[in-house]
């Protein structure tokens, strides 16, 4: 067995197809309730992970028989600097080998090359996955809490209710692909909201949003699909008070609903709820074949998950998130 680096310029069609059957099969065990993302998903992640705002690793575990597992390490080039987010995952057939540790290692060596102290990471709250988080020196600095929301169990009289209710002062603009340039700029200011959300005990500094970050993160998010915005925008100063976003994909049965948030000035006026439940009427009316949204928040944000649950969303999956120590873990591995 033996770990290699991929080059997203270099991917061919095969390394796909063998990848992706790892993917599917690790998926199929560990999540068989959830949809497996299909092959052209993880072809536009590999291949799309150029970005001026981010740097993303795939590695690679190879044996004689194909992928045994692989690795992606998700580095920031805005903020959070000191930090790396790995994701590590072996086929089923070949798990409790040494395969996973391999990778661990490979993924600690590559965080200390590039200066980064801190490495997160997410596991399924009670799975197999906490205990070699632990092992490698981890611990649980925060869970979040996927919700998923059937469509046939709407009750939709109350979400027209409350996406029909009068917010003087405030009116609902909706995008479907890229940001409207006179949109954009206050679209950026607005996604700091997002550092007021809960993140638990993770050292996580401020993000950074910008226009050409929003641009990069747009692109990514349509070569997976459809992305769909919808703002409250300030009818006073036309600034963006909130917004809820949402990405319908190559599997349109089950979508996304990703960042909600309302700028701290405009809170306390219900426009969390107005925005999500104006979206929900839009993806009724405009994509019928939807039957699923799914979503997450941090088990500490309350204000949200009490939002979901008026709409009808219920707890899918919890998911852990682990923070260690960079050198810790590569001294547990014996990478160094």
């Amino acid at each position: 067995m033996h770990i290699v680096s991929l080059d997203p310029a270099a991917v061919t069609d095969a390394d796909i197809a063998d990848l992706h059957a790892l993917v599917a099969a690790a998926a199929a065990a560990d999540r068989p309730n959830d949809p497996v993302p299909p092959a052209a998903d993880l072809a536009a992640r590999l291949r799309g992970s150029e970005r001026p705002d981010r740097r993303l690793v795939y590695l690679v575990a190879r044996t004689d028989a194909g992928p045994a597992g692989y690795a992606s390490i998700w580095l920031s080039l805005l903020d959070n600097l000191k930090m790396g987010l790995g994701d590590v995952r072996v086929h089923p057939d070949q798990r409790r080998r040494g395969i996973g540790t391999a990778l661990l290692r490979a993924v600690a060596a590559e965080l200390t090359a590039g200066g980064r102290t801190i490495l997160l990471g997410e596991t399924d709250a009670g799975g197999p996955g906490d205990g070699f988080a632990r092992a490698a020196g981890g611990r649980i600095v925060e869970t979040d809490r996927l919700s998923l929301l059937r469509l046939a169990d709407v009750d939709w009289a109350a979400v027209r209710a409350a996406a029909t209710a009068s917010h003087p002062g405030y009116r609902l603009v909706s995008t479907t692909g890229r940001t409207p340039d006179h949109l954009l700029g206050s679209y950026a200011r607005a996604k700091t909201a997002m550092n007021d959300a809960p993140h638990g005990e993770t050292d996580l500094e401020d993000f950074v949003f910008t226009a050409d970050r929003l641009r990069a993160e747009e692109t990514s998010v349509l070569d997976l699909g459809e992305l769909r915005v919808l703002f409250a925008v300030h009818e006073a100063t036309g600034e963006v008070a909130g917004f809820s976003e949402t990405r319908v994909g190559r599997q349109p049965e089950r979508a996304q609903q990703m960042d909600t948030a309302v700028v701290p000035a405009h809170r306390g006026s219900g426009l969390g709820l107005w925005m999500k439940s104006a979206m929900l009427l839009r993806l009724r009316a405009e994509r019928p074949e939807v039957a699923e949204l799914i979503t997450g928040n941090s088990t500490g944000n309350r204000h949200m998950l009490a939002i979901n649950e008026r709409l009808g969303f219920r707890p899918w999956q919890e998911i852990n998130g682990w923070q260690a120590e960079v050198p810790e873990v590569a001294r547990r591995l014996g990478a160094g």
